[in-house]
């Protein structure tokens, strides 16, 4: 029996979130996958207390992101790049929101230049967008250089 496609889709928000412990200990997991470490060396190598580590990667497990044997917790190496490119990402969503100026949408009237996801909207435009769009991000980063520059 066919099985609908949305069955199959995990939508679940990637659990951990930055500047966590959990995210401390995991990051630090993934770096070195290719070892088991226990609490107290985590601990150790994370500079995060006994205590958090013990509560941090009690939640990582219970969330299917650790494995563990007996005391040693270690990244499941089928799982690692996975968990690799989900820091990449959360490290890039970061850097972005770090970056961006606060008044980035300030500018009345700017939803109206996000090209639409509507395909009857798109036309030919799209490499007008494009071009827009990268003249935009290039302005922006301007403005951020300028920024530091003052600062």
């Amino acid at each position: 029996m066919p099985v609908p496609v949305d069955e199959l889709t995990n939508d679940d928000p990637f659990p951990v979130k930055p500047d966590t412990n959990e995210y401390e200990a995991l990051s630090f997991l993934v770096e070195h996958h290719e070892y088991g470490f226990t609490l107290s060396e985590i601990a150790a190598r994370t500079d995060l207390s006994e205590a958090s580590t013990s509560k941090a990667m009690t939640r990582l497990f219970e969330n299917g992101l650790v494995e563990r044997a007996e005391t040693i917790y270690y990244i499941d190496p089928r799982r690692a790049d996975e968990l690799k490119q989900r820091f990449a990402s959360l490290d890039s969503a970061v850097r972005l929101f770090e970056t961006a100026p606060d008044d980035a949408y300030a500018n009345q009237g700017w939803e109206q230049e996000v090209p639409s996801l509507d395909r009857d909207e798109r036309t030919e435009t799209a490499s007008e967008h494009s071009k827009t769009a990268e003249e935009r991000a290039e302005a922006l980063i301007a403005d951020i250089e300028d920024r530091r520059a003052e600062e």
